[in-house]
């Protein structure tokens, strides 16, 4: 998205911004809501408009507040302003002008860049007699929108458009393949694992807010790099804990069914915990759900700068402890790192290109032939339930992402499922697969009978 021409859109809190985003990319990108400061970190997303592309970037809002995290905020937004190549100022048509509108332009018109008026929530004409009183701004015509309803969201698009061509002209017409060859990877994790440090120290700038207040990340965060000329998105989530039943955060909520969903469109999971704390009930089941969602998986032990008393025993012993409380994550490779002091964060990308093209690799039938044989040899086939003693016919692989395999056998017979264990482990010894699921599944003439 390198050579995007880039729009972001800024304001105070609560004038709809995340709304805006949302109603230009036409999906639910953002998580909105009528609370203030509900947008944190920045958010990305690519918007077409007559035959063009851009690149959309959702701001949160200027607040007068001065706690940590309305600061931070505000240094989220100043980063979006600088990598825009034109603004557009939100201002809420209901409330009319206020003094932050004011400041928030003075510090706007500074920076010498086209700024374009979008005056939100005009949703019916009495409220249309209001815009004149937005030339007081001096950023030129204000454009009525309605966010909430798409209403003169068309207008605003020419208006950026027309703006964008006067500056620099975007790259022909062409159309960007969202579907073009690059891999995605979830971050996900509990709260304060470190999961907003990591990515900050991937990508080598401070794209999200890092804070010890829980959930400072709300929206599930699209970042894209290249490494060795390989596409990667990386998709930060929201820390994903266990809420009680009595819990009205509608944040968190919608925040944790994004991180479900981030996991389910994603190629890769990193699942980030902290090494020093022990692993909960929570932590279980955020590894029940990568079990299940066929994604591959690397183990993130972070914070691994604070373990005292290091020896050459430690790391074998945090990993007995890790696959003990994981043991449906045993392919998973294991990395511990500090996002802090970015011990072994050159091995994560290596890693995630190498456990992507596992998910893709094929066994040929001649080979799976030999090891077939070669394990019936060292263990044969155990019984499940009935009298007939199984008899393996063929072994074939007639699937990736995730590899699949069948076992085609006599129909009489039940295998027992710890065989089916015995035979992916010993496909991972011999082939590999490294940090990707595995599907073995029985054929019979009638029936399957399915590993997973």
């Amino acid at each position: 998205m390198a050579n995007l021409q880039k729009v972001a859109l800024v304001g105070r809190v609560n004038v709809g911004k995340s709304t805006l985003f949302n109603r230009f990319l036409s999906e639910k990108k953002a998580i909105t809501s009528t609370v203030a400061g509900t947008t944190r970190d920045r958010n990305y997303g690519i918007c077409s408009w007559g035959g063009i592309d851009f690149e959309l970037i959702d701001t949160g809002g200027f607040n007068e507040d001065a706690n940590f995290i309305d600061k931070e905020i505000s240094k989220q937004i100043m980063l979006g302003v600088a990598e825009a190549d034109l603004i557009i100022f939100v201002a809420d048509g209901k409330t009319g002008i206020m003094p932050g509108d004011q400041e928030i332009l003075k510090t706007l018109k500074k920076l010498k860049k086209p700024i374009l008026l979008a005056v939100n929530k005009i949703d019916n004409n009495r409220l249309r007699f209001n815009l004149a009183d937005f030339y007081r701004l001096n950023v030129g015509e204000p454009y009525p929108v309605s966010a909430a309803n798409g209403v003169g969201s068309g207008d605003l698009l020419d208006a950026v458009m027309a703006t964008l061509k006067k500056n620099k002209k975007p790259r022909s017409g062409k159309k960007i393949k969202h579907e073009e060859a690059k891999i995605k990877v979830a971050i996900i994790g509990q709260p304060n694992v470190g999961k907003s440090s990591l990515i900050n120290s991937l990508i080598g700038q401070n794209r999200m807010i890092v804070s010890p207040v829980p959930h400072t990340t709300r929206d599930a965060q699209d970042i894209e790099l290249k490494y060795h000329e390989q596409k990667i998105t990386f998709i930060d989530t929201a820390g994903v804990r266990r809420q009680s039943s009595k819990s009205k955060d509608s944040f968190e909520t919608e925040s944790i069914k994004q991180s479900f969903s981030s996991i389910h469109r994603a190629d890769i999971a990193l699942f980030v915990t902290d090494v020093n704390q022990k692993v909960s009930f929570q932590d279980k089941k955020l590894a029940d759900e990568l079990v299940t969602s066929n994604v591959g998986v690397i183990i993130i032990a972070n914070k691994w700068d604070l373990v005292p008393d290091k020896d050459t025993d430690t790391a074998q012993k945090y990993t007995e402890y890790y696959y003990g409380n994981y043991p449906f994550l045993k392919w998973a490779p294991i990395l511990y790192i500090s996002a802090t002091d970015k011990t072994n964060l050159n091995k994560i990308l290596p890693l995630v290109v190498e456990i992507y093209h596992e998910k893709f690799k094929k066994i040929e039938d001649n080979p799976l032939s030999k090891f077939l044989k070669n394990i019936i040899k060292k263990h044969k086939p155990a019984r499940g339930r009935g009298v007939n003693h199984p008899y393996i016919h063929t072994l074939k692989q007639v699937g990736v992402n995730p590899p699949t395999f069948e076992v085609k056998m006599n129909f009489k017979a039940y295998l027992h499922f710890s065989y089916l264990r015995f035979i992916e482990n010993n496909l991972r010894y011999k082939f590999g697969f490294k940090g990707v699921p595995m599907k073995i599944y029985v054929a019979k003439s009638q029936n399957k009978q399915d590993i997973n």
